[in-house]
Parts: C-alpha cells; structure tokens; sequence
C-alpha cells in the first residue's frame, strides 16, 4: 500500500522554490520546462486532468482500510505483519504503525493539489485543433468534480459522523500553495465547497456524454447521491439515485455477465465510473500474483452468502491448500491489472431502498422493490420478500451492502455513518480486537504526525 505524504510533497516543493530563487536575476533558458511553461494549450491542460484522474486511484485506500477495520477481512494465511496493526486497532497517527491509515490523507491532497494547480492554469491557454474552445468548460467541470471527490474522501475519513457544526472538518485547499499552514474547517464549511464544487461541474458537464473514465452528466448524479446520503438528505439521496438509474446509461448484470465486472472484460458492466490500473494491481491488496493470501475475506462474510448467489463464486474462490483467497479484482489475462470501480448502478438502488427506510414517511413498497429488484440479479432462485417495517428493510439493506460491495471501500463507513459497531467472529479475530464500539474515537482516522508537526495550525483528532 502506498504511503503517500502531502507534506514530502510540500517539501519537495520548498527545495525547488528555494532553489530557483537562489539568485533573483539569473535568467532562465528559453527552453527549460517548468510549471510556467509546462502549460500552453488545452491540449497540455488535457495532461494534467489526466493526471489527475490517476490521482483519484487514492480511492484504494479507502478499499485497503475499510476491508483492515471493518468485519469483511481477515488477517490471510500469508500475511507477513501488512495491515496487522490497523486490523488490531493498534494504529497511531506515525507512518511506522499508522501507515495505512494516514495514507488517505497524502493521497487526496495530492488529488487536490494536482486539481488547484491545472484550475489556475485553464483559463489563459489557448484552444487547440484537438481540444477546441468548447473543451474549455468541460475540462473545468471534471477538474471540478475531482476536486470536490477529493474532499468528500477526507470528510469521510479523518472527521466524525456527519454533523456541519463540527468544527474538526478538513483544510478546504482551492489553490496550490506549498508554504500554505491551513487550519481545518468546520464539516459544515468542507461539505458546502463540495457541494459548490459537485453542482458547478455538473452545469459545465450537462451536454457531455457518459464515459466510465470521466465525470459527466451521467455519473455526478451518482455522486451526489452518495454525498447526499452521507449527509443523511434521504429525499435528495432517493433524486439522484433515480436520475442515474432512470438514464439507464448502465444496468444491473445477469448471472452471465456479472463475473466480467471483475475481470474488465468487458469492464462496461455495471459500472458508472472507474480508475484506470495498467501497472500494479488493486487486487495484490489482498492477494499477490504469486498466491500469497495477505487479506483473507471474513468468515462472517463468505458464510453471509447463500449456494445461489453469484457473488460468492465471482468475490472468492480457493487456492490448492483449500485457503479462501479474494477474486474479486483478478483479471482475465491472469494479472491482477484491473481497473478500480469507485461506483456502480448497483450503489444506487442500495442509496435509493436505504434512503426510503429512513426518510421521515418511509416508503417500505418501494424500498423493498430496490432491495428485491438487486436481490433478484444475484440470486438464483430468489423470492421476493416482504419488509414489515423500516427497521426490517434498513437491516436488509445493511445486510446487502455487506455482501454486494465487499472489499469495494464502503464497510467501514457505513457503519461509521449508521453509529453501529464492527462485531468480528471469533473465528475472524482474537478477543481483544473482535469489537470496535461505535463510540470509539478509532472510527475517526488520525491526522499524520507529519502534518502537525509541519503545520502549527493543524488539530489532532481525540484520542491519537
């Protein structure tokens, strides 16, 4: 897992700065590259919006750290100590024991540094044959949408429960500056840029057509209705969802064509949104290409499935010492190269049924047909089932959350936003570390030591 660290970024940076005003008057070559010149036309800023898409694959933090905190892994037949301190809840805030669970940090404001830097570039470069004027306000709605997934992955990790009065939110950074010392926000302050962020792209991207690999008017929707459930905003959470899924631009996979999700062959199924891998893999995670088990799935988790579900076959399968290893992410050219899939239509039938249990006049019809309707696509045979009440259909959606988005990123949060513990077997973890209660301050990740201690103006959060 990598242990990117906004503050090697800003030092590096400092090097270069200090280095290039040792002496005032010395002219620069006429052909030296550096960021003044770096970008000249659309076609550069094109780059650079590429770069930050790669960028987002800080999303498989979110994956590694859900999976090493929640109930959906365990510690693998070959693990050799990854993950094991985050998996015992014996993390800090230092790089050596809290590795993995300050790496989001680093890599999201690397997101958003990459962002600010090519926003402050757009508007005085010229148009292209390639990228025409009208590209313009495209590349600034995705940059925009980055920017504010960027926040929104912070939000969730390194502060509370959603609560806008909260004043431990995160630094808002809306222009690169390497000397910047910023003070955290209020929740309340972060989730407002996101939104502004979040409904400025989507205006810039209304006529752009889908793409899984960039933000436009088909995905942003889905988007926004994760945010919205986040902040506990179930009737906007229930538009967004059914936008996306009336645009019917994807729908849910058969039995046949579900496996092929995981395989990207072809990686159009299902999926709104994804983050393209060629040169390590997301599943090594888990396993390695040489069959090392590191992260195996819970025994909670595999045994959640019934004999008819398709997940079971395409999430796990077996190694030749009868070991159960995660498959989810192997691809079909017996790589583990497979892009990451931060979002997919089946997200937004779970955000719609689970946001129609817990509206002020829940709606149990037709948060059970959602919740029947995936049901339905998984499982064979299946029987639609009758939800009696919101609480029943609320646990039913919990329940499938569980099984359909395991090792996807969600686990650990859902139970953060829902204040429900993680409740390990005991098959699954040693008594000192089979419960986390949901009032421990672990649900809140640590800010990294590297951060307070280059910027006076940054608050810990309680407990590390």
């Amino acid at each position: 897992m990598k242990k990117n660290n906004f503050i090697s970024f800003i030092l590096v940076s400092l090097i270069f700065i200090l280095a290039g005003c040792s002496k005032e008057l010395d002219l620069q070559p006429t052909d030296t590259f550096n960021e003044n010149n770096s970008y000249q036309n659309l076609d550069d800023i094109d780059k650079g919006l590429q770069g930050a898409y790669d960028r987002y694959g800080a999303y498989a933090n979110d994956m590694y750290v859900s999976a090493l905190l929640s109930d959906e892994g365990k510690l693998g037949p070959d693990n050799g100590g990854g993950g094991v301190q985050a998996y015992r809840y014996q993390f800090s805030s230092d790089a050596t024991s809290g590795g993995d669970v300050v790496a989001a940090w680093g890599s999201y404001y690397y997101l958003i540094d990459q962002v600010n830097r090519v926003l402050a570039k757009l508007p005085n470069v010229t148009a292209t044959i390639t990228n025409p004027e009208a590209k313009r306000d495209i590349f600034k709605g995705q940059l925009l949408g980055l920017r504010a997934l960027g926040h929104f992955g912070l939000l969730q990790a390194y502060c509370k429960k959603y609560d806008p009065t909260d004043v431990l939110g995160v630094p808002v950074m809306l222009e690169s500056n390497p000397l910047a010392q910023p003070a955290r926000n209020t929740v309340g302050q972060v989730m407002n840029q996101i939104q502004s962020d979040i409904t400025e792209a989507k205006a810039l991207l209304a006529n752009e057509l889908f793409s899984d690999v960039t933000l436009n008017k088909a995905n942003i929707p889905a988007f926004q209705a994760r945010i919205a459930l986040y902040m506990g905003d179930y009737d906007a959470a229930i538009n967004y969802a059914s936008a996306v899924i009336s645009s019917n631009v994807k729908v849910l996979a058969g039995q046949s064509n579900f496996p092929d999700i995981w395989t990207d062959d072809p990686a159009s199924y299902e999926v709104l949104f994804r983050v393209k891998y060629t040169t390590s893999g997301i599943s090594s995670l888990w396993t390695a290409t040489s069959g090392d088990i590191y992260i195996s799935p819970s025994t909670k988790l595999y045994d959640s499935y019934g004999s008819g579900d398709i997940r079971l076959s395409s999430y796990f399968a077996f190694n030749g010492d009868g070991d159960i290893y995660i498959n989810k992410f192997y691809s079909g050219q017996n790589t583990r190269v497979v892009d990451i899939k931060p979002i997919r239509i089946a997200e937004m039938y779970l955000i719609r049924a689970e946001s129609y249990a817990k509206k002020a006049s829940p709606d149990l019809t037709l948060g059970g047909a959602d919740l029947n309707r995936l049901r339905s696509y998984r499982i064979a045979p299946y029987t639609n089932q009758t939800f009696a009440t919101a609480d029943v259909l609320f646990q039913g959606v919990m329940d499938e959350r569980f099984k359909e988005l395991a090792f996807e990123g969600f686990r650990f949060f859902d139970l953060k936003r829902n204040n429900l513990p993680v409740e390990r077997l005991l098959s699954d973890a040693s008594t000192e570390w089979q419960t986390l209660p949901s009032t421990s301050y672990r649900f809140v990740l640590p800010i990294p030591r590297d951060e307070l201690n280059a910027n006076p103006n940054m608050v810990q959060n309680a407990g590390y």
